[in-house]
Formats: structure tokens, C-alpha cells, sequence
């Protein structure tokens, strides 16, 4: 048996009291990466220590070590841990401790911040810069709080980049929706479009769905929680995620009124036999994987979603190619064309209020908006 591999890092902890160096080894049997990444983690969570005790050799603790700490402590305790992972442990890990890492955090000025501000700005999104600006403001001010540095440099006058104008999304006309949903009933591929576009309920919420949300004899479906992928800093990898949803308007239940959709959702059988595997096992989740479990998102686009897209396009070059969300989009921009009422459009989407229909999803057409006034001229015509 080949014997397994061990990748080592070395990190400089400071000096004795003799004067002799301290060092101390980490090592990992996944990569070099992985051993620096216990190496910095135990580096932070030492000059931490030496904090509390009052050293004064930490009043110039590095900025690498004050954010991954900041982080555990005034955080990590407090968020989802998708919202933990992608909003604070990503930006820092992946953007600012690169550029500010190695300063001290007493070092830090207001220039030294706007010039990343403008470096980042041209390497990444408005909305991805925002995110290492509140980071960033949010550990300097920790640090101020614990008396790291004396005052923050991300001051007011820090400039963030501006925002362009949102691309608008496509969305299906009702003779494209009705095309691509015919194709998905006839599709291996296409209970789960079937379902994005009926509902417009969102990817996450697609993929966590359990049977006990599903009442096939009433005819509806509720939505409880979404499932997301975020990577686990202290695993190492990619972990799935279902834990409740953004916000308490999203949980909510939709009836199910298609009757196609009803046939399709009642022939789905509870248990399956995975690949290469003898015995049944029951299935959790409506929309799995093959071997029934949660789907990871990203696997379910590249396994389910595109597949199907690629072969509608292929029957019906002539319809856009949309996003999961898009199918979203469409389905609230067909419900306003319809009539729905607003309120009950934003109820069905899991919105709070009236702004993201009326900026994001409502697709009113030229058409939906002579037929709207049309139909407000007859009602006017008649009641006089």
C-alpha cells in the first residue's frame, strides 16, 4: 500500500524568553493550502490569546490575524453558515487578506483602503465590492472597539464604485411559455422545469423540497426551506445546506392547479434503485440525485437544468435560453399579464412588498398595457 502523502507548513510565532525562535509545524494529506490554512487559523487564534493577556506586542497584530478571529467571534455564532461562508468568510479570505494581510492594523489609512476600492473595482462587480467594503469596515471596527488601532480608516469619505443599471432579465411571451412547458412535459428531464415554471418558486427551493411539502389531493405545495451549497472552512469542502429560507415571507403554500403538472408529481415514484445498487431506498427530497440525494445546485443545473435547455433549443431555436431565475421572472411577468392581482403575485413569490415585482420580475409588455387600458375604458364605458 502506497504510503500517504503529508504536506507541511512552518509558521514563526515569535521569540522566547532565551531568544530562541518559536515554530511550529501544521500538516495536511489534502494540499500545501490546507496546511497553511491551519497554520494562519492557529497563528490568529495565538495572537488572540496574547490579546486577552494584555502582551503588548499584539497592539500591532497583524490584519490577517484580527479578520479570521473577528469573524469567528462576532459572526460565525450569529449566521446561516451559507450566509457565513459567501457574505464574510469568502470576501476576507479571498480578497482582503491578499491585499491588506501582512499590515498591521494600526498601519491601515483611508488611502490604502480606497486604493483597493479602485483596484477591486476594476476586477470585480459593484455588488462584490460592496461586500469587501462592509467586511472590511466591520473588522476595522472591531479591532477600534478592542483597542487594536485607534480609529478605523474606512472613514465616509471612502469612495464605492456605482452601480449600473440592473440588465434586465428575459422572460418567456405565453406562446414561448407554452412551447417550452409542452416540451418539458414530454422531456425525461422535465418534471422539475414543469415545476420552476407553475410556480416560480427558486432553484434553492426546488431542491429542498421534501414529500411531507407536498399535499397531491389538495393540490398544493409548501415551501419551508431552500437548499444551498457553501463551502465549510473547518471541513474543507462543499457542504449542503437546508436550513430554512431568507426570510419569513418566503415560507409560504402555493396551490398546484395545473393538472398535467398534478399527474406528473403523483407517478413519481417515493423509492428508486440507484445506479450499480440492488436494494430500494427511499428518497427524501422530491427532485434528487441519482443516488436520492439532496442535489448540490450546481450539479443539478450541469445534470438536470442545461440538459433540458440544450434540447429545447434544439427543437425551438427560436425561443431565448433562459436561467433557472429567469423562469421565475416569467412566471410573475404571466401573472401581472393575466390580471393577478399584485398583492397576490408578491404573496406566491414570497416578496414582502411591491418594490422587487415592480423593478425585477414585472415584464409588462406594450401589449399587456393596451389590453389593461382597454379593459379600464370598457369597465369605464359600461358603469356609465
Amino acid at each position: 500500500m502506497a504510503r500517504k502523502k503529508y504536506y507541511e507548513c512552518k509558521i514563526t510565532l515569535g521569540k522566547a524568553i532565551t531568544g530562541e525562535i518559536i515554530r511550529k509545524s501544521f500538516y495536511s494529506s489534502k494540499s500545501k493550502s490546507d496546511a497553511k490554512r491551519k497554520a494562519e487559523k492557529y497563528r490568529a487564534a495565538h495572537e488572540l490569546e496574547l490579546l486577552c493577556r494584555g502582551n503588548e506586542p499584539v497592539r500591532h497584530t497583524l490584519f490577517s490575524a484580527w479578520a479570521l478571529e473577528c469573524l469567528e467571534l462576532y459572526k460565525k455564532p450569529y449566521v446561516k453558515p451559507n450566509t457565513y461562508s459567501g457574505t464574510y468568510l469568502s470576501p476576507v479570505q479571498n480578497h482582503l487578506i491578499p491585499h491588506f494581510g501582512n499590515m498591521a492594523l494600526d498601519a491601515i489609512l483611508p488611502i490604502h483602503v480606497q486604493q483597493y476600492i479602485n483596484e477591486a473595482a476594476k476586477q470585480y462587480s459593484p455588488e462584490t465590492v460592496k461586500k469587501d467594503y462592509a467586511a472590511l469596515s466591520f473588522i476595522m471596527q472591531t479591532a477600534v472597539d478592542n483597542g487594536l488601532c485607534r480609529t478605523s480608516p474606512v472613514t465616509k469619505t471612502i469612495r464605492l464604485p456605482k452601480y449600473k443599471t440592473v440588465t434586465e432579465k428575459t422572460a418567456f411571451t405565453q406562446q414561448e411559455y407554452d412551447i417550452a412547458f409542452a416540451f418539458a412535459a414530454q422531456h425525461p428531464l422535465g418534471l422539475d422545469i414543469m415545476f420552476l415554471m407553475e410556480t416560480g418558486i427558486s432553484r434553492s427551493e426546488l431542491l429542498g423540497l421534501r414529500w411531507e411539502d407536498l399535499d397531491l389531493e389538495q393540490g398544493t405545495v409548501t415551501i419551508s426551506q431552500g437548499l444551498v451549497s457553501y463551502y465549510d472552512d473547518e471541513a474543507g469542502q462543499w457542504t449542503i445546506s437546508a436550513d430554512g429560507l431568507k426570510n419569513k415571507y418566503r415560507k409560504r403554500t402555493i396551490p398546484l392547479v395545473n393538472q398535467l403538472l398534478l399527474e406528473r408529481l403523483r407517478e413519481k415514484p417515493h423509492t428508486i434503485v440507484p445506479p450499480r445498487k440492488k436494494k430500494a431506498v427511499e428518497t427524501e427530497y422530491v427532485f434528487h440525485g441519482p443516488y436520492g440525494q439532496p442535489y448540490q445546485p450546481n450539479n443539478w443545473a450541469n445534470r438536470v437544468y442545461r440538459p433540458f435547455m440544450k434540447d429545447l433549443l434544439a427543437a425551438h431555436p427560436e425561443l431565448p435560453e433562459l436561467s433557472p431565475h429567469e423562469l421565475r421572472h416569467t412566471r410573475a411577468t404571466l401573472w401581472v399579464a393575466q390580471g393577478m392581482e399584485p398583492l397576490m403575485v408578491i404573496r406566491l413569490l414570497g416578496h414582502c412588498d411591491m418594490k422587487m415585482l415592480t423593478k425585477i420580475y414585472d415584464h409588462t409588455s406594450v401589449d399587456t398595457l393596451r389590453a389593461a387600458l382597454e379593459a379600464a375604458k370598457k369597465s369605464q364605458q359600461t358603469a356609465s
